[in-house]
């Protein structure tokens, strides 16, 4: 997703944090099925309901090895196969691994979204002064938490990880001295786990036979490919403040590969667009002699397509602020440095961040 979120030759890491919080919600929907073109949404809370419901009446003097136990295990099965939970997974991957999607550390629902990235870019003037080059490397490591409860003292905990790599090219086409559009490219690998842990005997010895490896307890790999456009356009405010404001759309195809036995297979598209507006400032006050600044951050991302609000949540805003230090007189790679604090917000969805960013020369 090549859309550098400042200047020439920019690097950045963002590490986010939130605290956790539980309400009623959902964790990955399951949207109704393709066959019957059912347009409902089903959480995952409700496949263990349908679960429940084909259990024979005498489930108490049936042992888990019995017949029955794999025909539940099959009709679960064919019940994911014409769902999209597929879309599920898909989003999920998309924000885990999306540079321009600042929150990385967001709660939604009762689903806790942790996110670690580290997007370089670095940009090449090209023979042509109008265009430049842009090559780009996102890593990213995150994971996503939720808690269902069964009945009391019945619960399932589980956690998706994820471990990403993605590498891309684009061009930058400078408009003007003030507006340049961006096009570019990228391809990566992902691998996705899912883990669970069970408590409670009914959880323990009914459900787990039934859903690992099904919806639970399943590792899987995924090729992300992905084409993002954007415009940047920057100016100076009052001789003071240089502005800048920056729309990105990306659209990304997740296909998985090397799935685990029995875990259906996924192959699905979904995209963001951002907008993100950034007021840098100087400081009257000096560290070490070296000049401060501050920059202001307000934003706003959103998911597009059919599956939109396949996480529960299809929008969210950015607010935030960051200190910075001019490194340019005496540092022979960096332009700057800084450090701030974010604020995400949206329907259904909070959290909060830590940024970290930095300017090459």
């Amino acid at each position: 997703m090549i859309s550098p979120d400042t200047h020439r030759h920019h690097a950045g890491a963002t590490v986010r944090i939130a605290a956790k919080q539980h309400t009623a919600g959902q964790g990955p929907v399951v949207t109704g099925g393709r066959g019957s073109g059912s347009t409902g949404r089903l959480c995952l809370p409700w496949v263990l309901g349908m679960c429940l419901l084909h259990t024979p009446a005498g489930l108490a003097q049936t042992s888990p090895g019995d017949d029955w136990l794999d025909d539940l295990r099959d009709a679960l099965q064919k019940e994911i196969n014409n769902s999209n939970i597929g879309a599920g997974y898909v989003h999920m991957l998309s924000f885990f691994i999306e540079p321009n999607i600042s929150a990385s550390r967001l709660k939604a629902d009762d689903a806790d979204y942790d996110i670690f990235k580290l997007p370089l870019q670095y940009e090449i003037p090209g023979a042509d002064d109008n265009v430049d080059v842009l090559l780009r490397a996102t890593f990213s490591r995150a994971r996503q938490e939720t808690d269902f409860t069964v009945s009391e003292g019945e619960d399932i905990d589980a956690k998706w990880t994820a471990a990403s790599a993605g590498f891309g090219a684009g061009l930058r086409w400078h408009l003007s001295p003030r507006l340049s559009l961006l096009a570019g490219a990228d391809l990566g690998v992902s691998r996705l786990k899912s883990d669970a842990d069970y408590s409670g005997g009914f959880s323990e010895e009914i459900l787990a036979p039934i859903l690992d490896g099904v919806l639970f307890n399943w590792d899987t790999n995924a090729w992300v490919a992905s084409l993002a456009t954007g415009l940047d356009y920057n100016w100076q405010w009052r001789e003071r403040y240089d502005m800048s404001i920056k729309g990105r759309y990306t659209y990304s195809h997740i296909a998985s590969y090397s799935e685990s036995r029995d875990l259906q297979g996924f192959s699905e598209s979904t995209g963001t667009t951002s907008l993100k507006l950034d007021m840098k400032h100087p400081w009257a006050p000096k560290l070490l002699g070296r000049s401060l600044f501050g920059i202001a951050h307000v934003g706003a991302t959103a998911f597009t397509g059919s599956n939109r609000d396949a996480l529960g949540f299809t929008h969210f805003y950015e607010f935030g602020y960051s200190v910075g230090v001019d490194l340019s007189a005496d540092n022979r790679f960096l332009e700057d440095i800084s450090i701030g604090y974010q604020l995400s917000t949206g329907t259904d969805v909070d959290g909060h961040s830590i940024l970290v960013g930095w300017n090459l020369k």
